[in-house]
């Protein structure tokens, strides 16, 4: 039994399991336990002493005292973290669970190299690859798997050049009731239980009782299985598989379960969750929350197994050295250099064998303990907002100060300390900061946020013009002491954050446009919304007659707004009902007539700013985000301001309204976050079946 045990690893969970695992195994082992998990908003990594509570509970032992070190870093800042190190044995535990699999194998692939790199140093005399099981590498996900293939070949490749020991261990996704906690869902049954969970969040955020009268229609379940694997079963095989010394160098996998009925698997966790979920044959008549959970169902579909097919032989030999049928492999002939010799038996082949052939035990997950284990989970996801990516838990308040410009207080709010520019949200006008409180909270854990309330529809305000707009904006930057900073435009604060660009465009890093209008006279004529198109009339009526406004007050109806999208488009029925959080919020440019009259001006002068033409000379990276339901706001002219920037990314949010930042504000934060780090490769970063890009071969939105 190696003595000191290094495990590194981008899933804190499969990671976690493992060192409980090795610290019970022997009451004289040190485990470092080297977490590069990485928080993003919606899915917040645990901490040190989350993750040792979590350890020490799985191995029973009440305090591993010195026998554990935590360690935890960035996949790209393992290097310096690993310096100094010594293991006997090494674990490198990169699954291939994130959400976004291209974003998460470029993590995969710094931890590995990283550790790799470091192998000899470490002193190690056995090392241990844990990756993703051998689904084919065909597909839309062929290039990321394929990559992890590479991956256990450049591992094997680095223990022969160090005269290490290794072993390549290949394992299923796995269930866990601590996911939720620890901000993770595995491919399979987490990311159904995830899409039912956030599902019912949302519709529940509208209307509390939705479920108690309706199902959830689910398509494309006929035929189809998911292997339930428990995560301690997962660890357990792996240690067997991996951590006894003695063993050949070779390849195993981890046998998986056999698999249950997807529809069995939904109709019990649906049950677990309060949702009568119903299979279907097909798609035709969906509903909007029928369709929204469909297209969360997406990949785990693809994760599915087909029922009924007999495994298939893997051809004898293959290049990974993996025997299927036994689920540990021998060593793999090239890879030790010794290439066999040419035979009609033994093809050259350089693929893993096909999903079906992966070993399974006899028996699948039984359905009590199914239920049991669904439980579980619901219970984490209920009290922990850190995987719910809707409403969720919202610890993070918005900070009030005030600062004076052009003689007027000016409220400026304030959340968040990251590192880099700040982000900086400008709200609608005539709005309140209660539509964005939800996004600037999951965006805070990962940036400096800064809001302010925008001005010129009080009583006491004096008229506010898109000028004085502008110079709020310069006063928050300089209030923040800030010089550059990332501007996030939601619906009219898009056309603010652009002429602002123009203004100063030393001081922008990127922009990002939330559900943005860029209305303006003379321009795109006829795709306005018909809540545009009645706006409009009232605004330039009340410009010109400002009597006629509490007429006209009752002619506007914002909360029943944003049901349908364009003329013709499907109803999103109840996705398109108001939150009810926003009930009063959507009111406050329409509570007197005053106040109104102030709003219209607004907007009329708004209108009149040209920002087709600022658009063009924009040259920092800008993001839309717009939604199919949104009818406020036209997403049809929003992919014609699209073209009108030179860097410019549009994503649309299915089944989706105007108010998509407050009721889905960790996909919006995750959208935000990934195109602030790496704008021209935000497409690639977070691509979910919910969302469609437009982005043409030059890259340019279209």
């Amino acid at each position: 039994m190696p003595q000191r045990v290094l495990i590194a690893g981008t899933s804190a969970l499969l990671a976690g399991r493992l060192a409980a695992r090795c610290l019970s195994a022997s009451g004289d082992t040190e485990v470092v336990l080297l977490s590069a998990a990485v928080s993003r908003p919606g899915a917040i990594a645990p901490d040190r002493k989350e993750i040792a509570s979590f350890v020490a509970q799985s191995a029973r032992l009440p305090d591993p005292g010195g026998r554990l070190t935590l360690v935890c870093a960035a996949p790209e800042a393992v290097t310096g973290e690993l310096a100094g190190l010594t293991a006997d044995q090494v674990w490198c535990v990169v699954p291939g669970w994130d959400r976004a699999p291209v974003r998460g194998a470029r993590g995969d692939a710094a931890l590995a190299g990283s550790v790799l790199a470091a192998l000899p140093a470490l002193g190690a005399v056995g090392y241990v690859h844990v990756g993703p099981d051998g689904a084919a590498d065909d597909g839309p996900a062929g290039p990321v798997r394929r990559g992890y293939r590479e991956l256990e070949r450049r591992a094997v490749e680095a223990c022969l050049d160090a005269g290490v020991a290794w072993r390549v261990l290949r394992t299923p996704p796995v269930l866990d009731d601590q996911a939720p906690v620890f901000g993770e869902c595995p491919p399979g049954a987490h990311r159904l239980l995830w899409a039912l969970h956030t599902v019912r969040t949302e519709v529940e955020d509208r209307v509390p009782d939705w479920f108690e009268r309706h199902p959830l229609r689910a398509a494309g379940a006929a035929g189809l299985g998911l292997t339930l694997l428990p995560a301690e079963q997962a660890a357990e095989e792996l240690w067997r598989a991996g951590a006894p010394g003695g063993l050949p160098d070779g390849f195993a996998t981890v046998p998986a379960p056999a698999p249950v009925p997807l529809a069995d698997v939904l109709a019990r966790a649906g049950a677990v969750h309060g949702i009568d979920v119903r299979p279907v044959a097909d798609r035709a008549g969906l509903s909007a929350a029928d369709r929204l959970l469909d297209l969360r169902l997406a990949d785990v579909r693809a994760q599915a197994v087909r029922l009924g097919r007999p495994a298939e032989a893997p051809a004898p030999g293959p290049s990974d050295g993996t025997d299927p049928a036994a689920g540990v492999g021998a060593p793999e002939p090239a890879a030790a250099g010794q290439p066999p010799a040419p035979s009609a038996d033994l093809p050259e082949a350089a693929d893993p064998p096909p999903r079906s052939a992966t070993p399974t035990l006899a028996a699948p997950l039984s359905a009590a303990a199914q239920w049991e284990l669904f439980g579980r989970v619901r219970a984490y996801q209920a009290v922990d907002g850190r995987a719910a990516g809707t409403a969720g838990r919202e610890d993070v308040s918005l900070r009030r100060r005030t600062v004076e410009v052009a003689g007027r207080p000016l409220a400026v709010y304030e959340a968040g300390d990251g590192d880099g520019p700040p982000l900086v949200v400008l709200n609608a006008l005539g709005q309140g900061p209660g539509f964005l409180t939800r996004l600037c909270a999951r965006l805070a854990p990962h940036h400096r946020v800064v809001t302010w309330q925008v001005r010129g529809t009080e009583r006491d305000d004096p008229p506010w013009r898109a000028g004085d707009q502008l110079d709020d904006l310069e006063a928050v930057l300089d209030a923040a002491g800030a010089d550059r900073a990332h501007l996030l435009g939601w619906c009219t604060g898009a056309k603010i954050a652009t002429a602002f660009q123009r203004r100063r465009p030393d001081a922008v890093a990127s922009l990002v446009f939330l559900n943005a209008t860029f209305r303006q006279n003379g321009r795109w004529d006829g795709l306005d919304t018909k809540y545009e198109a009645d706006l409009a009339a009232v605004c330039r009526a009340l410009d010109r007659s400002p009597a006629k406004a509490t007429r006209m007050l009752g002619l506007l109806a914002p909360g029943a707004a944003g049901g349908k999208g364009s003329p013709g488009a499907r109803d999103a029925g109840v996705l398109g009902v108001l939150s009810r959080a926003l009930t009063d919020e959507v009111r406050r440019p329409f509570r007197d007539a005053e106040v109104l009259v102030r709003y219209a001006r607004q907007l009329v002068d708004l209108w009149r700013l040209d920002s087709a033409a600022q658009a063009a000379r924009v040259t920092a990276p800008v993001l839309f985000v717009c939604s199919e339901f949104d009818g406020i706001s036209s997403p049809a002219r929003a992919r014609e301001a699209a073209r009108c920037f030179p860097r410019a990314r549009y994503a649309e949010l299915a089944v989706a309204g105007h108010y998509a930042p407050h009721d889905r504000p960790a996909l919006v934060a995750e959208l935000i976050t990934e195109f602030v780090r790496a704008p021209d490769e935000v497409a690639d970063l977070v691509r979910y079946a919910e969302i469609t890009w437009h982005i043409d071969t030059e890259g340019t939105a279209r």
